[in-house]
C-alpha cells in the first residue's frame, strides 16, 4: 500500500469503527493496512490482539463470569489504536514523503541527540550556578559568559518526528520545561514541536507533556501548550475519553480562567480559518480601489512634476474629489484595520511570497518567537544600526503581526536598497513611537487581553506553517478540518461554559457558517435557558440552509416572547410561504396587519399569498395599498398589472405595463406586455413584444410555449380566440 489517501482513509475508519465499538471490524481493516508490510512484530501483535477478543467474546457468550471483563475491553480498544497508529507511521514511510526521509535520519541519530541534549542542559545549569558564585565572589569577569542554551534543528526534529515517546523522550522534554537557564523563546519551540509531533501521531505522554508546559504558566510558552492542547484534543476526540490520565488533566484544570483561554484558542482558530476568504476580499475589493485611488492622486496632484511646482503656495487639494471613484475605500480599509487588529489575518497574502528565506528551510524557524535579541533578526539589518534597537523593540512589542511575517519583514528590508529600507524602518519607528506617546501599547499589553495576542500570533504562525510550507501536503492541516466541534470532546468539555459556546455560536453565526452554528445553537437552547436572541439566530440559520420547516419551529417558539415579535411574524409567514402553505401564510399575515396596518412586508406577502389563492381582487388591493406606502417600489407594478389583467381591466393592466417597460423590462414583462395588447386586439404590437421577449437567451420557444399555456387561461378570460392561442407559437418561429 503506497497511496497515502487510502492509509489516512483506513486510519479514520479504524478510529471511527473503534470509538462505535465495532472492534472486529475494525480489526478487519487494521489487517488490510498491514497487507504487505511483512513485519513479524505487527502480524504477531495484531493476532494477540484478535485472539484476546475472540476469547472475550466467547466468555461473554457463554455466560462466563469475568469481573475484569470491561477493564479488558477498554485496554483491547487502546491497544487496537495504538497498534493502528504504529502501522500507519510505517505505511506512510512507505509512500516516499519527504518528512518520512527526514525521520529516518533522525532516527538513526536519535539518542546520540537526545543524550547530548539533556547533559547539555544539565551542564548549563551546573554552569550557570557556578558562574553565579564566581560572580558574587569577584572570581570571574562579566564579559566571560557561557553560552545561551537552545533547541538545535536537530533536537527540534527529534521531539517532532518521534512517534510515541519513550521514557528518556520524556526525561528530555522534562529537563527542556525545568530548565531555569533555557529561554522562553526555545521552551516555546519545544512546545511547537510536541504540538506538530501529537497532530501526526498520537501519544497520551505528549498530551502529558503539554499539560505540564501549561501548568508552569510561563508567559508566552503556557498559551503555546494550550493551543496544542486543544487542537489535539479536537483532532483526537474519539480517543481522548480512553485515556483516564487525559481527561483527568482536563478536569483539573476546568475553572473560569481556564474556559475563557479555550474561548480565545477556539474563536482565533475560527478567524484563522477565515483567512483565505479575506485574502480574496482583500485582492478583490481593496486592491482595485486602491490602485484607482493612488492613480487619481497622481493625475490631481501632478506628483510627477511636484518637485517643479512652486511649493510656496499654500493651498490644500479638494481631498474629497480624490476618493469620487472610490467613496468607501476608506471605509473599507478602516474596517480591514479592525479586524486585523480584532485577530482577523490580513497579511497571510502580503506575507504569503516572503517565506523563501534561508531562515525559513529550517522547519523549527517557522515557530520561533520574534525577540529583539535574536541574531538572526539583528544581523538582517545590522547595517542600520541606528534605527535597529528602536525598530527590533517595536517589532517585538507589535501585536498585529505574527512572528513569521515579522521574520520576513526584516529579511525582506534587508533586501532593499539601504536607502529605501531605511525609510520603511524610520516610518515603522516613528508609527510605535507615536504609540507609545500615547501609551497604546502599553495600555494593551497590560490587559488581560494580551493573553489572546500571543494566541493570535501564535496560531497565525501555525497557519502559515500548515499552508506555506514547501512540504505541507506531508502534514495534518489542522486548519483544513472542519472545526464543527459539536459531539465532540471539545465540545463536552465546554458544556459547563455556554458563555464560551455562546461566544463560538455568534462567531460562526457572523461568518455565516450556518450549518456549524446550528449544532452549538440547538444545544443552548434546549439545553440552557431558552433566549429569545439564540432561539432567533437558531431558526434563522435553518431558515439560511433550506430547512424551512425547522426554521418555522424555531420561529413559533421566537414568537411567543414579546419583544421583536413582528420579526418573528414575518419571518414565520416567509417560511410557511416556502412551505408553500399560502393559507397559512396568509393568516399570520392577516393576524399581524391588525397590528401593523402601514408595514409594507406584511400587505406584499398578503399580495402574494391571495395571487397564489387566485383571490385577485384582494391580492390587487394589497398590492395597491404597496403602491400608496412605498411609491419608489416598482416591483410592486408587476402584480399590479398582471391582477388588472387577470381581472378583465386591459386598460389598466396596459397603463400600469407602459410603466415597466420603461425600466429594464425582462422577458417576462414583454410577454405579458403582449398579452395585454392581444387583448386590446393590437396583434402586431403584440407579436412585436413577444420577439423581443424571445430575444433573451433564456427564453427559448420551449418555454415560451410552456408560458403561454400557463396563460391560456387568462387569455380566454380576456376574449381571446382558443384557435388563435396554439398559432402564435407558429407565427413567432417564421
Amino acid at each position: 500500500m503506497h497511496d497515502r489517501r487510502e492509509i489516512e482513509k483506513l486510519s479514520r475508519e479504524i478510529n471511527d469503527l473503534t470509538h462505535s465499538n465495532r472492534l472486529k471490524e475494525a480489526l478487519i481493516r487494521l489487517s488490510v493496512m498491514m497487507e504487505g508490510m511483512h513485519v513479524a512484530d505487527f502480524t504477531l501483535q495484531f493476532e494477540n490482539l484478535d485472539q484476546t477478543y475472540r476469547m472475550l467474546l466467547e466468555y461473554t457468550f457463554r455466560n462466563v463470569p469475568d469481573p475484569q471483563r470491561e477493564r479488558i475491553y477498554q485496554s483491547l480498544r487502546i491497544s487496537v489504536l495504538e497498534l493502528a497508529d504504529i502501522v500507519k507511521q510505517k505505511a506512510l514511510a512507505n509512500t516516499g514523503m519527504h518528512i518520512y526521509s527526514l525521520k529516518a535520519q533522525v532516527e538513526k541519530e536519535k539518542e546520540i541527540t537526545r543524550e547530548e541534549a539533556v547533559q547539555k542542559l544539565n551542564a548549563i545549569n551546573f554552569e550557570s550556578e557556578l558562574d553565579k558564585l564566581l560572580r558574587e565572589n569577584e572570581v570571574l569577569s562579566q564579559e566571560n559568559k557561557f553560552e545561551i542554551p537552545h533547541i538545535t534543528p536537530r533536537l527540534f526534529q527529534t521531539i517532532w518526528l518521534t512517534d510515541k515517546y519513550s521514557d528518556a523522550d520524556i526525561r528530555l522534554i522534562q529537563a527542556i520545561r525545568t530548565s531555569s537557564e533555557l529561554p522562553w523563546y526555545e521552551k516555546c519551540l519545544a512546545v511547537s514541536a510536541v504540538t506538530i509531533s501529537l497532530l501526526n501521531c498520537f501519544d497520551k505522554e505528549k498530551f502529558s507533556a503539554l499539560f505540564d508546559f501549561y501548568e508552569d504558566r510561563q508567559n508566552q510558552v503556557w498559551q503555546r501548550a494550550l493551543t496544542g492542547l486543544i487542537m489535539g484534543i479536537y483532532y483526537y476526540s474519539n480517543r481522548v475519553e480512553l485515556y483516564p490520565s487525559i481527561t483527568s488533566r482536563l478536569e483539573a484544570c476546568k475553572s473560569e480562567e481556564f474556559y475563557q483561554q479555550v474561548k480565545n484558542v477556539l474563536i482565533q482558530v475560527f478567524k484563522a480559518k477565515e483567512t483565505e476568504k479575506l485574502t480574496t476580499r482583500f485582492k478583490e475589493e481593496i486592491l482595485p480601489d486602491v490602485r484607482k485611488f493612488e492613480s487619481r492622486m497622481k493625475e490631481k496632484l501632478d506628483l510627477d512634476n511636484l518637485l517643479a511646482n512652486d511649493m510656496i503656495e499654500d493651498k490644500n487639494p479638494d481631498w474629497e474629489l480624490l476618493f469620487e471613484d472610490s467613496p468607501d475605500l476608506l471605509n473599507k480599509i478602516e474596517k480591514l484595520s479592525e479586524m486585523q487588529m480584532d485577530g482577523l489575518d490580513l497579511f497571510m497574502g502580503t506575507f504569503a511570497m516572503l517565506k523563501n528565506f534561508d531562515f525559513f528551510r529550517e522547519i523549527s524557524n517557522w515557530f520561533r518567537p520574534f525577540y529583539r535579541e535574536n541574531e538572526v533578526a539583528q544581523r538582517s539589518i545590522s547595517q542600520m544600526e541606528d534605527l535597529k534597537e528602536t525598530f527590533l523593540s517595536g517589532m517585538e512589542n507589535s501585536f498585529y503581526m505574527c512572528n513569521s511575517d515579522k521574520y520576513s519583514f526584516c529579511f525582506n528590508i534587508s533586501h532593499l536598497p539601504q536607502e529605501q529600507g531605511r525609510r520603511i524602518m524610520s516610518l515603522f519607528n516613528m508609527e510605535a513611537e507615536n504609540l507609545h506617546e500615547v501609551n497604546e501599547e502599553a495600555r494593551i499589553l497590560n490587559r488581560p487581553e494580551h493573553e489572546s495576542y500571543v494566541f493570535t500570533q501564535y496560531i497565525q504562525d501555525l497557519y502559515r506553517f500548515f499552508k506555506l510550507h514547501p512540504f505541507r501536503n506531508d502534514f495534518t492541516d489542522v486548519f483544513g478540518l472542519s472545526w464543527d466541534i459539536t459531539d465532540t470532546e471539545l465540545f463536552r468539555l465546554l458544556i459547563p461554559a455556554p458563555d464560551v459556546l455562546k461566544s463560538a455560536a455568534q462567531f460562526l453565526f457572523e461568518k455565516e457558517h450556518f450549518q456549524e452554528s446550528i449544532h452549538i445553537l440547538r444545544y443552548l437552547v434546549d439545553h440552557e435557558s431558552p433566549e429569545q436572541p439564540l432561539i432567533e439566530k437558531l431558526a434563522y440559520c435553518y431558515q439560511l440552509i433550506g430547512d424551512y420547516q425547522s426554521a418555522l419551529d424555531y420561529y413559533k417558539k421566537s414568537e411567543i416572547f414579546e419583544s421583536n415579535r413582528l420579526w418573528s411574524v414575518k419571518k414565520i409567514i416567509f417560511c410557511y410561504r416556502k412551505l408553500r402553505d399560502d393559507a397559512s401564510a396568509l393568516k399570520w399575515c392577516l393576524e399581524a396587519l391588525l397590528i401593523a396596518d402601514d408595514d409594507v412586508y406584511l400587505h406584499t406577502m398578503a399580495g402574494n399569498c391571495y395571487l397564489d389563492l387566485k383571490q385577485y381582487e384582494k391580492a390587487l388591493d394589497h398590492y395597491f395599498r404597496v403602491e400608496f406606502l412605498a411609491p419608489d417600489n416598482k416591483k410592486v407594478l408587476r402584480p399590479i398589472a398582471w391582477c388588472c389583467f387577470v381581472l378583465n381591466k386591459p386598460d389598466m393592466a396596459k397603463s400600469y405595463m407602459n410603466t415597466i417597460l420603461q425600466s429594464e423590462p425582462t422577458a417576462h414583462d414583454y410577454i405579458n406586455a403582449g398579452h395585454i395588447e392581444y387583448c386590446h386586439h393590437n396583434k402586431t404590437k403584440a407579436m412585436d413584444y413577444y420577439r423581443k421577449a424571445l430575444s433573451d437567451q433564456l427564453m427559448t420557444f420551449e418555454r415560451f410555449n410552456e408560458i403561454l399555456d400557463f396563460d391560456k387561461e387568462y387569455l380566454l378570460g380576456n376574449g381571446v380566440n382558443p384557435e388563435e392561442i396554439p398559432m402564435i407559437i407558429d407565427y413567432l418561429r417564421y
